[in-house]
């Protein structure tokens, strides 16, 4: 951060900082505002240009035994990296990055479903995999495992990641 954003925001020290799955950056937002937001992956454009696929939670209602609750719900988005200020101490060499024309290890998608039909919430796939149909982003092989082991996880049926990455882990 700036000089001037450390006086008008506060130094803000690791201890600070929310709870996060990620690695966290400070972003500008169009209208001066700023927020933390996990960095999910990072991509290099053809153009050169870097930018950063984040995710934030915001407060959404949902319900149980007929009380109503406020839970978190995840929300992603896109982000210039110029527009991202790292903040020291936060773990950014785990962070998936894809180039143009290099294809990473293991791919991470996020399910949509439409209508009644449920399955996993998220699928892991081998890099060069191309059985994916929604949401996709690149994950470190630390990362493909970790997703493999939660219960609303599967592998792709068709490249089987599950096998490499349980046989080397």
């Amino acid at each position: 951060m700036s000089d001037d954003q450390d006086q008008e925001h506060g130094e803000r020290q690791p201890a600070d900082l929310p709870q996060a799955d990620g690695p966290l950056v400070d972003v500008a937002l169009p209208d001066g505002q700023h927020l933390f937001a996990v960095v999910k992956s990072r991509r290099q454009e053809p153009d050169g240009s870097w930018w950063y696929d984040l995710q934030i939670h915001l407060p959404s209602q949902g319900s149980e035994l007929g009380r109503l609750l406020v839970l978190p719900a995840a929300v992603d988005f896109r982000a210039p990296a110029a527009l991202c200020e790292p903040i020291d101490g936060q773990p950014y060499d785990q962070v998936p990055t894809e180039r143009p024309g290099v294809t990473p290890a293991w791919k991470v998608e996020e399910k949509v479903y439409f209508g009644p039909e449920r399955g996993p919430a998220r699928i892991v796939h081998r890099g060069d995999c191309h059985a994916t149909r929604d949401l996709t982003r690149p994950a470190t092989t630390e990362q493909a495992r970790i997703v493999l082991d939660r219960d609303d996880a599967a592998p792709c049926p068709m490249c089987r990641p599950d096998r490499p990455l349980r046989r080397a882990a």
